[in-house]
């Protein structure tokens, strides 16, 4: 009897174990799942990194619990995430891993979605006859699943590829079965494009037939499916009624040609500003500037209304000369010959008057947007020199080491938020042609550590190591753009140390020539990162107007603006980015600049602030700010060289504090409401105050000196800054005022 028991505790001990596996495996194959879902939304969202390590996570455990299904749908979300990180190569290895593993479970709805997938990829690729080998692996295996929706995808792909290689009867025969199968299954693609864009398309393999008829009411059914409020709908109609238009003219057809050509710009017009407006909002969405949206989006539209305007001028002038002449030819009678061309005497002299018109509102849009831009700059500085001041401070507050690190992390985001505004503005000012180089002292050793300095916490992020070498050929002192080369070296480091981690990055100054005036230097950033793909490699010099390339998978190109900045600087320096990149072994950006020689005589002495002693004992300074944040900061600054402070929030108070109270000087915002400071400072120096003014500006430093240029004052300093610059132009003015 006691045995019988112990063998039923057993079993119910071994049901209990097995049970409790059972239910571990299920949880096993939910948290895979989560991670596969949770990858590729990330993804979506452009944070690949996070996206490859969930994908990452999601492949160990599949291969843990040895589900084959599971490790194919790890695989192929690897493929998704490489995709929309325009890594092709790499998402057509692990498309490939998934199919071998849905052969090994017998999945062929999955190998049919690989194999249009990959096949797709390689049609976009330019390889139409792999292509062509994976969609008809894909067609045949859509025979098994009929009334499936992913089924028509095969047959959708594979006539596009047909019709690019201008077999038209075999691209008319795909999409006759593609209408087929959406007609008779409206419920499950009844939000999709799939069905207009394949009347299109076999209205463009008829035409390609010279059938002109079949194709034109294929078209009409085109443009009696669309939906003008949708994006995508009015590039369809665009498309459409330009193959109309060709359609009529063949038919000798003027009236409805030009009909179809005006429905064509119109389309096209409303397509371009959607896609302004998406653009626009994902501009707003990475840099936070969004309080400026509804501005900047009247502007932009106005300008592309007026472009578009100025580009379809000369077409619609011609279509009208060109009917004009046919009249008269029709008519032969020199009367109504002589009053046709008074007609079109006074019809184009009243368009060049619009045209004029329109010229001066595209160069007042232009004005618009240079001083919206200065605007912005403005508004983004006024709180960063808070943020970044405030934090300086906290820093010298001798912070516990967790507080010290945050503090760090943030002054780094607020530094590269500020690296960005910049970057934004030096693109504003190349296109407006506002830039030019200058010759200051440089020192390369100098700069180079200011530069590593700035990149110095994401190295530490992202487990980067940065090796320097510069050739001890190269002289301490030489003369150029000194900014413009930092900003260059700051967004090639900031990009090698950003997209890859744990990676070796090399920063190489070398002198490769030599006159006895200037000398000649190759400046290179190198990293053994990914890499990137060869078909991708003149996409990174692409400036940020070419717009965004979309994939199958709604994938898209990434839109930073350093290299944008690098290229463009590089063209005011006059020298030229070049890439060399090898996929999976690293990138290599460099360029070269000839820089002058400075003899030892003409060297300036080096302003140095680190452990600089001041003696403000005694000083009086006023500070007018109707920021009282920035107020505050300012004199905060100012107290820890122990200077007596008054701070004033408008340009008013200021006036009447200087009738009441002497100062030795005065720090003076530029923007204010009512009274702003140059205005403040006029009224100052009317009445015979000749006190020293240092004004302090969130406005870019060159922009700040082209308002003042008129006006005397003692010197200006762009916020944010570090503390020792005002420090040692406070000491450089009241220097000089008592000498």
């Amino acid at each position: 009897m006691t045995t019988i028991r112990v063998l039923l505790l057993l079993i119910v001990f071994a049901s209990t174990m097995h049970g409790q596996t059972e239910s571990t495996q299920s949880i096993s194959k939910d948290s895979i799942i989560k991670l596969q879902i949770a990858a590729k939304e990330l993804s979506v969202k452009r944070k690949f990194s996070k996206a490859i390590t969930y994908s990452e996570r999601a492949l160990k455990q599949a291969t843990l619990v040895a589900n084959d299904s599971l490790i194919a749908e790890s695989y192929r979300t690897f493929g998704i995430v490489y995709i929309r990180m325009s890594l092709g190569d790499l998402a057509i290895e692990n498309y490939k891993n998934a199919a071998s593993y849905y052969k090994r479970t017998n999945n062929e709805k999955g190998l049919m979605k690989i194999y249009n997938n990959i096949g797709y990829y390689l049609f976009r690729n330019d390889q139409p006859e792999k292509a062509e080998e994976q969609l008809r692996l894909s067609l045949e295996l859509s025979k098994k699943f009929p009334n499936d929706v992913s089924s028509v995808y095969p047959k959708y792909n594979i006539g596009q590829l047909y019709l690019s290689q201008k077999e038209f009867e075999k691209a008319e025969d795909c999409f006759n079965k593609v209408i087929a199968f959406c007609t008779t299954n409206t419920n499950n693609l009844s939000e999709s494009r799939i069905l207009p864009t394949a009347h299109y398309f076999i209205g463009q393999a008829l035409f390609g037939q010279e059938k002109t008829s079949e194709a034109e009411a294929h078209y009409k059914e085109v443009i009696s499916m669309s939906d003008v409020s949708n994006k995508q709908h009015l590039e369809l109609l665009a498309l459409t009624h330009k193959d109309l238009a060709e359609i009529y003219a063949k038919q000798g057809q003027m009236e409805e040609e030009l009909a179809a050509l005006t429905k064509h710009i119109e389309s096209y017009e409303l397509y371009n500003l959607h896609k302004k407006e998406e653009l626009l909002s994902e501009i707003v969405l990475k840099y936070g500037i969004d309080e400026y949206e509804d501005r900047l989006e009247t502007i932009e539209k106005d300008q592309e209304t007026k472009e578009i305007y100025i580009e379809n001028y000369q077409k619609l002038t011609t279509i009208f000369v060109v009917i004009l002449v046919i009249l008269v030819l029709l008519t032969g009678v020199f009367y109504l010959n002589q009053r046709a061309r008074v007609r079109t005497n006074a019809l184009l002299s009243g368009q060049n008057r619009q045209l004029i018109e329109a010229k001066k509102q595209i160069e007042n849009v232009s004005k618009i947007r240079a001083n919206f831009f200065s605007l912005i700059s403005h508004e983004l500085r006024t709180p960063l020199y808070a943020i970044i001041g405030m934090t300086n401070l906290l820093l010298l507050e001798k912070p516990e080491k967790f507080q010290e690190r945050y503090l760090k992390s943030l002054k780094f985001s607020g530094e590269h938020l500020l690296a960005i505004i910049n970057n934004i503005l030096q693109m504003n000012k190349i296109e407006a042609s506002k830039m030019e180089a200058i010759e200051e002292n440089i020192d390369l050793q100098k700069n180079v550590k200011n530069v590593i300095t700035s990149v110095n916490f994401l190295v530490k992020e992202n487990r980067n190591n940065i090796d320097v070498k510069i050739d001890e050929s190269i002289p301490t002192q030489l003369l150029g753009d000194s900014l413009k080369i930092s900003q260059i070296l700051f967004n090639l480091l900031d990009n090698a140390v950003r997209y890859n981690m744990e990676s070796n990055i090399r920063l190489k100054i070398s002198q490769i020539g030599e006159t006895n005036e200037t000398i000649r230097l190759k400046f290179s950033v190198k990293d053994n990162g990914l890499g990137i793909p060869q078909q991708k490699k003149h996409v990174v010099f692409e400036n940020l107007e070419k717009g965004i390339v979309l994939s199958e998978n709604n994938g898209y190109i990434d839109l930073g603006l350093g290299l944008t900045t690098v290229n463009n600087l590089l063209k005011v320096l006059k020298s030229k980015l070049h890439l060399r990149s090898v996929l999976d072994r690293g990138t290599e950006f460099y360029f070269e600049l000839e820089l002058k020689k400075v003899s030892v005589s003409e060297t300036e002495d080096e302003i140095v602030f680190e452990n600089k002693t001041y003696n403000f004992e005694g000083l009086s300074i006023l500070i007018v700010d109707d920021n009282a944040v920035n107020g505050l900061l300012t004199q905060k600054i100012l107290e820890r060289q122990q200077i007596n402070t008054k701070v004033v929030l408008s340009g008013f108070s200021a006036l009447d504090i200087i009738e009441k109270q002497d100062f030795d000087l005065i720090l003076m915002d530029m923007f204010m409401p009512k009274l702003n400071g140059l205005e403040t400072i006029q009224k100052i120096r009317e009445n015979n105050n000749n006190i020293p003014i240092i004004l302090l500006t969130a406005m870019e430093i060159s922009d700040a000196y082209s308002k003042v240029v008129d006006t005397k004052i003692s010197g200006v300093i762009s916020k944010p800054f570090e503390p020792e610059m005002l420090y040692d132009k406070i000491d450089y003015v009241i220097h000089k005022t008592s000498e």
